[in-house]
């Protein structure tokens, strides 16, 4: 079997076919038109204006994206790739691209089930290396440590009756956003009570 050496990482099989190879590369984020506008100047620099709504049009395709920040040298991105995709059980393809602070990846997804699963992992790591997720928003600084992150909670005593989905949403309104539910509490497994996992309101 063939193998070739990826930039960023260890030796990769080379066995897939050119289908594969084709449905499995990134494609491109569909283009987001703005109006044209000349450019302004200011004490000799040049700069350009977006509105706020401008701002949030063009971040849209990206809507759906975590930074996640290694706590330690973080693995190479082909290490990351495949954890994600033999780990994360994701139902579409993760777009994984390096940031400038070299702890720091940038992880497209491409539904928000699929970004409430992988935010929502309660192990986060990747090859035994810590990070922490944060939801990638256009105003987003790499400079700055984001406040929301996603908080599992426990709902004692809770009657097997509420464990639907949407009266979940429903109890948890006041603390967060629901984004997901566990499996035990999904399945009715055990009844104790639910646990869920939000991203709290400030």
């Amino acid at each position: 079997m063939a193998a070739v050496r990826s930039i960023d990482g260890p030796m990769l099989a080379a066995n897939r076919s050119f289908a594969e190879l084709v449905s499995a590369a990134p494609h491109p984020i569909p283009d987001v038109q703005l109006p044209p506008r000349a450019h302004k100047t200011m004490d000799g620099e040049v700069y350009f204006l977006f509105s706020e709504e401008e701002m949030l049009k063009s971040a849209e395709p990206f809507r759906f994206s975590l930074v996640l920040k290694f706590l330690r040298q973080r693995p190479s991105l082909d290490a990351i790739r495949m954890f994600i995709k033999n780990r994360w059980g994701l139902s579409g393809m993760a777009v994984v691209s390096a940031m400038r602070r070299p702890q720091n990846m940038f992880v497209r997804l491409t539904s928000e089930e699929d970004f409430n699963k992988a935010f929502s992992r309660e192990a986060c790591d990747i090859n035994g290396v810590v990070y922490r997720p944060f939801h990638w928003m256009h105003d987003f600084s790499e400079k700055e440590e984001p406040s929301v992150v996603p908080v599992w909670i426990f709902l004692p005593g809770l009657a097997l009756k509420f464990y639907h989905p949407s009266i979940l949403k429903s109890l948890t309104s006041a603390i967060g956003k629901l984004i997901r539910i566990d499996n035990s509490t999904r399945c009715a497994t055990r009844t104790d009570g639910a646990r869920v996992c939000v991203i709290p309101r400030f």
